[in-house]
């Protein structure tokens, strides 16, 4: 594995990457129907500063480097050089992964629009936890719209639960080949729970998992938004078209003991391997309506 950032790097024990390593799925669902390249992007920014960003950055660096050798459905290349958005660049990939990343990555409208090019002309794009806290600068969410819109959603309301705190997650789709990990159970986890507003709708998405609000402590003492509290729609992931390209997003992995949970691996192959084209998977939105990009 290699990378352009210190702080993206597996910096944990040797015990963690033990567990690491036999959570890691022995085989994809689906074989590569050609050799496939996935571009891993950890990247945080704050008024044009990188920052060390999330402790689990290198943990999911680690399991997703690990997946792609032992199942053979990808390789993944590690970098944060935006220079890698440049369409002689990106071009060599066939998707790209926001790995926790953060902030405003660049500003520079050649490299957003090659991004959007890369996407709605059929690449893949995957985002875990806080890629929806990219290319946007709390307080602010208009840096970029597109890149939300493309994504499904930012977040926008800070988190309910804490992350120790114990959830209980439902299956929207069962049937998904993305959801095959979970064998059709709701299960429970401790992770860090965004909440969606700007552009967050049903009628976009298909989603995958969400909080089963039934099963979870809603107390209204808690920072929900409004829509939210109103709706109680927390989703966790989901996927969806955008143009001809394929996008998977969950808000897990903000803790690094996700990254040993074989289920979860699981979960983040499946999406991959959707996002790169192996994996067919039903992205219809759950509401009437829905557009694909």
């Amino acid at each position: 594995m290699t990378t352009d950032q210190e702080s993206s790097r597996f910096s944990g024990t040797l015990e963690e990457r033990e567990k690491i390593e036999r959570a890691i799925p022995a085989q994809a669902q689906a074989a590569a129907k050609q050799p496939r390249r996935l571009l891993v992007v950890s990247l945080n920014m704050r008024d044009g500063k990188v920052l060390r960003g999330h402790a689990s950055i290198g943990y999911a660096n680690l399991a997703v480097d690990l997946m792609g050798k032992r199942t053979e459905a990808y390789q993944a290349v590690f970098s944060n050089d935006v220079s890698m958005f440049r369409p002689e660049a990106i071009g060599k990939f066939d998707a790209v992964l926001f790995n926790n990343t953060c902030g405003v990555l660049f500003e520079d409208p050649e490299l957003r629009r090659s991004l959007l090019e890369f996407v709605s002309g059929g690449g893949g794009l995957a985002g875990i936890h806080a890629a929806a806290a990219t290319f946007v600068q709390y307080p602010r969410y208009d840096q970029w719209p597109q890149f939300g819109q493309m994504l499904g959603a930012y977040e926008d309301g800070g988190h309910p639960w804490k992350a120790d705190e114990i959830l209980t997650l439902k299956l929207d789709d069962p049937a998904s080949p993305i959801n095959a990990a979970f064998e059709g159970r709701d299960f429970q986890i401790s992770d860090e729970v965004f909440q969606f507003r700007h552009g967050y709708s049903r009628d976009k998405l298909h989603v995958l998992l969400s909080v089963d609000t039934n099963k979870t402590d809603m107390n209204p003492s808690r920072r929900f938004l409004p829509e939210r509290l109103a709706d109680m729609d927390f989703a966790m992931s989901w996927i969806r078209r955008h143009g001809r390209g394929r996008v998977f997003y969950s808000s897990l992995g903000h803790n690094p003991s996700l990254f040993w949970d074989s289920r979860i691996l699981r979960h983040f192959l499946a999406g991959l391997q959707f996002v790169l084209g192996d994996l067919d998977a039903d992205a219809t939105p759950q509401r009437p309506g829905g557009s694909g990009g």
